[in-house]
Order: structure tokens, then C-alpha cells, then sequence
């Protein structure tokens, strides 16, 4: 004997709440025409965007003019795109059934799409209270919700849709879309998983996990989805967008280029894919053409506030302060999102300083710094685990910082190696792409190089530093054999002749490790003022890590200054270190003449192309930290003394900062006598 109609309904329904998404739906197509199965066949295919499904569906529905004929002839004029004609519609079929469910919930997606959202959450929430189990309506309410700013009121209605079918997809994927809107990276992956794992080809559903995973700096995973949606769609243009800009997060240019290039092929007035082209031509020192893509853009979509901080950020380099300034008042900093806002305070704060408004520059920098201090990023961040690691080495030098005894006839001993180390913005990047282009030189730039070997000295007994004067000749093999094959992952391997400057400046702490692994190895320590090196660094929009989350607050930038630069001074006192001090002033007041030095030091031969700026970038590709943009430039010193025009908001920590200003060679700071500097002994220009 055949089940009624009725019978296949509620099969359906109990199908679709146990998550069979396939066999509901079959379910209801057996049960076609009956209109309740027409009714929740049409609204299936439309919640889940099969739009070219529908029509066939409501060719079954009743001729009549009850509510469910009214209903289907809205959606009719629905998918023509006339939302004044379904608001009429659904009113009509409101008057023949007042309170009917499906004709208020469509009435809410017209009047959302008309532009009226109070009355369309007025019409879906009247929906979900006459028939609390409405999957779709549910689904229609979150959307709404969520265009207009309410994250939390949308997730739950995303959840009591998911709660009445659990395989809407697109209700799983709107969730996951809203828990990533509000910085919730992980739930949002779980929802796009879910997905996957019934579909594992799911496009959107990859382009949406490859952004979860991006949020949760899981870039190798990110890249493996995006790749998975363009193998399955190849012309998937948010794939290409968001592939896009992964690649240019990466530094990988030219690749980040021809994927943002092929999405604006797809998508010509897609002003976001303009702003990202012209991020990464910007930061490859390609102003020109980041120049051009800003104006495509703009024309496109004048009051996109993502071109407006590129445009700034060109005029700016071209030394176009006024018109820089423009482009950002331009912008209204409430109506961006959290990571757009905190880059636009931040270039705000750059392109003030370079206008010499001191005041407004700080204000500036204080509001991005706090709005970077909120990100799931930072959260995930321990300053204080950077600081302890300062401290552990601090008490291991204290206490008489031992080193294991050297062999001459050890294999290697690092003749060809020279690392660059110093405190954040001291000139460490300057001097790399200056002696990157001599052609003796193999450069490898805050690459995680030594610490693969930290890694692996931790494992051992005493653990990092603890285990340093006691390890033997073969283990000091091991941990050298750790340190070049991730020289070898980054494209650097040693050979005759040849230097490799391995340039990461807080390294400067692991330099007792680089001593007892690499004894012939040359240090070249790069200094500048104190306070414009903590100045600089608090105005810096770093990538997040345990060290750089330290410079978020002017103070803890001065304190964890004072906590390496304490360490530094303890280091090179007790330890007999094969260096080279370079003080950033001295170069760029004499950089022949200190470069000459650095030069003789490294055995090295003068080379004029070092101080060229094509040479120094010609072959080099982008440079990976945030003085990109300054070493593109001529050797300048405007940089210089800048702190003095912050000296008001530097007076509480220039007592702390004074002794390494004496130390240094600079000026006193204070008043106090120079005993004050205790034992801490004097660098100075220097060779060793």
C-alpha cells in the first residue's frame, strides 16, 4: 500500500531534521503537487540558491487564489527582480490568510530587498513566531540581521534554522560566515567543515575555510583550500580574490598578481581585488603601477576606504603629504572594519609624523596600537613569554655564561656566516639590502633559521640555556645540521667565497647559541638612539608575535628596550664575540665610509652597488619587514632625532632609556651623574 502524501511530508521533515539532506528532498518531490510540498520545495531550493529550480516547482502549485497561488506568484516576481510587485503580492495573499507563514516570510525578503529593514525583521520575526519550526524563515531573518550589523541576534537565527534542518547548507554556511565576522575563527571552521565533510568539493564552502583558516594564521591550510575550490572551479572569482591575497600575505608577488589579475578579468568593477593588487604592488616598491590599479579602482568605487589607504600610502612615498592627508580624510574610521580601521590608523599616524604634527601623530598610533591589541591575533600572543625568555637567558649569562669548548678541526665552524642582529628598527633591514646586493653575499631575511636549533636544545637535558656548556662535539653537529637544512628550505645554502648575512635583529638574545654552534661566525650589531628606536617601534604595525606584542604600549616597548638591551650589554661583556657595531647614524651621515669598515670586517671587497637602490631591490624581491618602503629610498637621515618631537610623551621612561643612551655614546638623557650607568660598558663605533 502507497504513504499518503501527508505520510512522504513528515517522512521528509524527519529526513531533513536527521540531516539527509538528498532523501528529504526526494521526499518531497514524491510528494508533489501536494502544496505543502510545493510550499517547502520552493522554499528549499530558494533558501539554498538554486533559484533555476524553482519554476518547475511552482508550475505544480494551485491555480487558485488562495495564500500558497498569491505566495508563488510573488516568488514568481521575485526571481524577475521586482520586490514592489511581491510586497503587493504577498499582501494580497496576507488578506486571503492573515498570519499565513510564508507569505510574512516572503514579504520580509521583499521589503529587505527593497531597502526597508525595520519592516522586513518585522514581517520575518511575525514568520518564525507563526510557525516557530520554519527552517527558512529562520535562514531569510540571520541574513537580514546580519546586513544590518546584528552578528549575534543573526547567529541564532542561523541556529534555531539549523535547529529545525540541520542540512541547510547554505544556513551552516551564513553561520560560519557570521561567527567569522565576529572574529570567531574557529567556530566559523567548524560550521564550513561540517559542510565539507558531506561535500568535500564544496566550493564556497573551501573559499570560506581557506578564510577561516587565514583568520587562524593557518596559512598552509588556507592555501590548501583555495587551491582545492580553483581546481574544482578554476574561474571561481572569490577563490582567485581570496588565493590572491593569501599569496601577497606570503610575499609571493608575482603569484598573488596573476590571481588577482584573472579575478578582475571575472569581475572588472571589483574594487576589494583593485585594493589588494595595488597592496601588493606597494609593498614590491612598484609605485607606479600601484599608482594606476588605485586610480582603476577608485573610478570604479570612489568611496572605497581600502583604495583611499592605498592612495595614501602612494602619495606619502612620493613625498605628497597634503594629498596623502586627502585621501584619508576621505575615509570615515567608524564605518571600517576592525583590520581596516587599525591600518588606516596607522598610516594616518605615518603621514601625520611626516607632516609634523607630533600630537595628532600620537593619538594616532595610540588608536591603532589598541585596535591591534584587540585582534584574535594579538589575543592568541604572550608578551610575556618573550620577556621570560629575555630573563632565563639574562640569569644564565649572570651566572657565568659557559660555553663549550671549540675544536679547530671541527667540520664546520661558520667561516661563511655572518648574522646581522641588533634591537627593531635600528638599521638591521637597511644594512641587509645594502650588503644583499654586493655579489659576494647571500642574504636570508627574518627567515626562522636558529630557531630550529633552539627547538631542538630545548628537548635536551638542562633545556635552552641551560644545556649549552655541555654539549659535546656531535651534538653540536646535530644542532648545526638542524640550522642549514632550514637554510636549505629558504633557498640559502653554503658555498666557497660566498657570505650568508642571516639577518633576524632580537636574535641578538640567542647569541650565546650562535657562539657555541658557529664559533668563526661574524656578528654585525646594528644600535640607534634608544629613544628613537622605542619611538619607532611603537609606531610599527607588526605581525604578531610574543616579542612584537611588547610594543603596543609605549611603556612596555621602554621596558622590554631596557630588559634586551640589559641582556645585550651582559653578553657582550662576558663573552668573547667576533664583532662589528654600526651605529644607524653613522651610516646614514658616512655610509661609504661605514660601509667601508663593515666591509673590511666581513672580508669583504667594496662593492658601489650597495649603496644604489635599483641594485639593492633590482634582484631581490619584496623586503619582508616594515622598513619595505624606507629602503626603497636613497640613503636619508630624517629619521634622525626624531624622538625630540615626542620628548613630552617619552619623559617618563627617559631615565630607564638613559643609561643605554651612555652606554651608546649619545647625549645624557637626564641630569643624573654618569655613575649612574653602572657597569654597563660603552659600544661606540666599534670593530673586533
Amino acid at each position: 500500500m502507497s504513504s499518503s502524501p501527508d505520510d512522504a511530508l513528515d517522512r521528509a521533515q524527519a529526513l531533513f531534521t536527521a540531516g539527509e539532506a538528498a532523501a528529504g528532498e526526494q521526499a518531497l518531490r514524491d510528494a508533489l503537487p501536494h502544496p505543502r510540498a510545493v510550499a517547502a520545495l520552493r522554499d528549499l531550493l530558494l533558501s539554498e540558491r538554486r533559484m533555476d529550480e524553482v519554476p518547475a516547482v511552482l508550475q505544480a502549485g494551485p491555480l487558485d487564489d488562495g495564500a500558497l497561488a498569491w505566495v508563488n506568484r510573488a516568488v514568481t516576481r521575485q526571481l524577475e527582480g521586482d520586490p514592489a510587485s511581491v510586497v503587493v503580492l504577498c499582501q494580497k495573499a496576507l488578506a486571503v490568510a492573515p498570519g499565513d507563514a510564508a507569505a510574512l516570510h516572503h514579504l520580509g525578503r521583499a521589503l529587505h530587498n527593497a531597502g526597508k529593514a525595520e519592516a522586513s525583521v518585522k514581517a520575518l520575526r511575525a514568520a518564525t513566531a507563526a510557525a516557530p519550526d520554519y527552517a527558512e524563515a529562520w535562514h531569510s531573518l540571520g541574513v537580514v540581521l546580519r546586513a544590518h550589523g546584528d552578528f549575534d541576534a543573526a547567529r541564532t537565527a542561523f541556529e534555531r534554522a539549523l535547529q529545525h534542518n540541520p542540512s541547510l547548507v547554505r544556513a551552516r554556511l551564513d553561520l560560519g560566515i557570521t561567527h567569522q565576522a565576529m572574529d570567531r575563527g574557529d567556530l566559523a571552521l567548524a560550521q564550513f567543515q561540517e559542510v565539507l565533510d558531506r561535500e568535500p568539493d564544496h566550493v564556497e564552502a573551501l573559499v570560506n575555510a581557506g578564510l577561516a583558516h587565514q583568520l587562524l594564521e593557518a596559512n598552509s591550510q588556507a592555501r590548501a583550500c583555495y587551491e582545492r575550490a580553483l581546481e574544482v572551479a578554476p574561474d571561481h572569482q572569490s577563490a582567485l580574490y581570496y588565493y590572491g591575497a593569501l599569496l601577497n600575505a606570503s610575499m609571493d608577488t608575482e603569484g598573488a598578481l596573476a590571481a588577482l589579475g584573472r579575478a578582475r578579468e571575472l569581475k572588472p568593477d571589483d574594487a576589494d581585488a583593485c585594493f589588494e593588487m595595488a597592496g601588493a604592488l606597494e609593498q614590491s616598491n612598484r609605485l607606479q603601477e600601484a599608482a594606476t590599479v588605485v586610480r582603476e579602482g577608485l573610478a570604479i568605487a570612489p568611496g572605497h576606504p581600502g583604495l583611499r589607504l592605498e592612495a595614501s600610502r602612494v602619495e606619502r612615498r612620493e613625498g605628497r603629504i597634503d594629498a596623502a592627508l586627502e585621501h584619508l580624510r576621505a575615509v570615515d574610521p567608524r564605518q571600517l572594519s576592525p583590520r581596516l580601521a587599525t591600518d588606516f590608523f596607522y598610516e594616518l599616524g605615518t603621514v601625520l609624523d611626516r607632516a609634523g604634527d607630533a600630537p595628532q601623530a600620537m593619538q594616532a598610533f595610540q588608536t591603532a596600537n589598541r585596535l591591534a591589541g584587540q585582534s584574535i591575533r594579538q589575543r592568541q600572543a604572550d608578551p610575556q613569554r618573550f620577556l621570560q625568555r629575555v630573563q632565563r637567558m639574562q640569569g644564565w649569562v649572570e651566572a657565568g655564561a659557559r660555553l663549550p669548548e671549540s675544536r679547530d678541526d671541527e667540520a664546520t665552524r661558520g667561516e661563511g656566516l655572518c648574522f646581522l642582529i641588533g634591537f627593531p628598527r635600528s638599521g638591521t633591514t637597511l644594512l641587509d639590502t645594502i650588503l644583499d646586493a654586493h655579489p659576494d653575499v647571500d642574504s636570508i631575511e627574518e627567515r626562522p633559521t636558529l630557531e630550529g636549533a633552539i627547538e631542538a636544545i630545548a628537548e635536551l637535558p638542562g633545556g635552552y640555556p641551560g644545556a649549552l656548556p655541555v654539549l659535546d662535539s656531535a651534538q653540536r653537529q646535530a644542532l648545526r645540521e638542524v640550522y642549514f637544512r632550514r637554510l636549505e628550505q629558504f633557498g640559502v645554502r653554503p658555498a666557497p667565497g660566498r657570505l650568508i648575512a642571516d639577518k633576524l635583529p632580537l636574535r641578538a638574545i640567542n647569541v650565546p647559541l650562535i657562539r657555541a654552534l658557529f664559533p668563526a661566525a661574524r656578528l654585525v650589531y646594528s644600535y640607534r638612539h634608544p629613544c628613537d628606536v622605542v619611538l619607532s617601534n611603537f609606531m610599527q604595525h607588526y605581525a604578531v608575535n610574543d616579542a612584537f606584542s611588547n610594543f603596543l604600549d609605549l611603556g612596555q616597548t621602554v621596558r622590554t628596550y631596557d630588559a634586551v638591551m640589559r641582556l645585550w650589554s651582559a653578553m657582550s661583556t662576558a663573552l668573547d664575540l667576533p664583532l662589528c657595531t654600526l651605529g644607524y647614524e653613522a651610516l646614514v651621515a658616512d655610509p661609504d665610509a661605514e660601509l667601508a669598515r663593515v666591509c673590511g670586517f666581513l672580508g669583504l671587497s667594496w662593492s658601489p652597488e650597495m649603496l644604489s637602490p635599483e641594485a639593492r631591490l633590482g634582484a631581490r624581491g619584496r623586503v619582508r619587514t616594515n622598513s619595505y618602503h624606507q629602503v626603497a629610498e636613497p640613503i636619508y637621515a630624517r629619521a634622525v632625532g626624531r624622538w625630540e618631537r615626542y620628548r613630552q610623551w617619552l619623559q617618563p621612561w627617559l631615565g630607564l632609556l638613559d643609561p643605554h643612551a651612555r652606554r651608546l655614546g649619545y647625549p645624557a638623557l637626564t641630569q643624573d651623574s654618569p655613575g649612574s650607568v653602572g657597569e654597563m660598558n660603552t659600544i661606540g663605533p666599534q670593530t673586533s
